[in-house]
């Protein structure tokens, strides 16, 4: 079971440029079947829940 702290999907939070911005280069990358592209905004995005946010992302978020 999940623990709290953590989520399974990714919302950007309300308000925050940087995550809108990683969620449009990840929905751009998956459009274009960039799989690389895709891989490295979904890394950013889970570094950037982390230390900006406090929030951990569970392994296999959509």
């Amino acid at each position: 079971m999940a623990d709290a702290a953590t989520e399974r999907r990714f919302t950007p939070e309300a308000g925050c440029a940087r995550c809108t911005q990683l969620d449009r280069a990840r929905r751009r990358a998956a459009a274009a079947y960039d799989h690389s592209a895709e891989t490295d905004a979904r890394v950013l995005i889970r570094h950037h829940m982390r230390a900006e946010h406090g929030r951990e992302l569970e392994v296999g978020w959509m």
